[in-house]
């Protein structure tokens, strides 16, 4: 049993073709990080059946089985999706990954007969409004061109003699974390917004946004239960506030991160415990922010200015009205 365990119902079929995404992951989100993050976050929020990283790939669902991946009813049901990691991390391990997920890709093709094609390898983005695969798009050229190296290595690796790589699994018999065996959540931020001079609820992860659309962000208050996060926002026309530490809507001082005025830009810095970076090695906080009343801007990885990160989520002078961490 694979580790998502038919959640998002059986296919009844072959797939059609393969959906490619990036995951906007970091140097450390590699299958060995899928493998535990996968088991103690809602599978609800989306899932591939492969992920493909320098370590190995995993497969966390099984291919007669959908997977909650594009965002998109049709892409769910009929496609492979193959997850290439580390999108955030050094260019030349995340070259290597695609080139793996192209050559998985290919297999894939012709265990189930597909035949690459515009209509069977899609992006992400095709059919959602995402940036997914970003890294990809970035390094060759643009989306179609994108979507055309994609088709046509597919099709190499196809008349090549490439050997059936070799996937990860989780045994059958193996107790994930969030059985009763162990019920560790995993590293779980909390965090809610004041908007509009009201406090809404607290949000964990990605089990929904804090805020609400329409309405400008002013202050922001974040925990975490393992390790320690620091923030600070940006005021519109202003400056910085000073960062805080803690999560409290009575501590001016420390518990929460504003001081009433709207905000245009968050800063989150995560401290992963001596524990988890021995296990898993260094963890990021990854945010957003959405423009009052528009789409997302990118992820943001802690205060990372490369690969095109700001080193914080949003844009000076545009109020921020939905907020989101994990």
């Amino acid at each position: 049993m694979t580790i998502c365990r038919g959640i998002a119902g059986r296919r009844g079929r072959s797939p059609i073709g393969i959906f490619l995404h990036n995951d906007a992951g970091s140097p450390n989100a590699n299958a060995a990080f899928y493998r535990s993050w996968l088991q103690t976050h809602s599978l609800e929020n989306g899932f591939a059946h492969y992920y493909v990283a320098s370590d190995s790939i995993l497969q966390a669902e099984d291919d007669a089985n959908c997977a909650w991946h594009c965002g998109n009813l049709y892409g769910n049901s009929n496609y492979l999706s193959i997850e290439i990691c580390q999108s955030m991390g050094e260019l030349n391990t995340f070259i290597s990954n695609e080139e793996k997920a192209l050559a998985l890709a290919a297999q894939k093709c012709k265990q189930y007969n597909i035949i690459p094609s515009d209509n069977t390898i899609k992006l992400h983005q095709e059919v959602y409004a995402t940036a997914c695969p970003h890294r990809s798009t970035e390094i060759h050229g643009g989306s179609a061109s994108t979507k055309s190296y994609f088709i046509k290595r597919i099709i190499e690796l196809m008349d090549s003699n490439t050997q059936n790589i070799q996937v990860a699994q989780i045994p059958a018999n193996k107790p994930t974390l969030n059985t009763t065996t162990n019920k560790d959540p995993g590293i779980l931020f909390t965090y809610a917004v004041r908007a509009g001079n009201k406090i809404y609820p607290a949000v964990t992860n990605l089990n929904d946004y804090a805020g609400v659309p329409g309405v400008a962000i002013t202050d922001v208050t974040i925990k975490v239960n393992k390790g320690s996060v620091k923030y600070r926002v940006h005021i519109k026309d202003g400056n910085w506030l000073p960062h805080v530490t803690g999560y409290n809507w009575n501590d001016y001082n420390n518990g929460y991160a504003g001081n009433g005025m709207i905000i245009d830009a968050i800063e989150v810095y995560y401290t992963t415990p001596a524990d988890i970076v021995k296990k898993y090695g260094y963890q990021k906080a990854q945010y957003r922010v959405s423009p009052s009343g528009g789409d997302y801007f990118p992820w943001q990885f802690d205060n990372e200015t490369i690969n095109n990160q700001d080193g914080y989520a949003g844009c000076f002078g545009i109020a921020i009205d939905r907020f989101q961490l994990f």
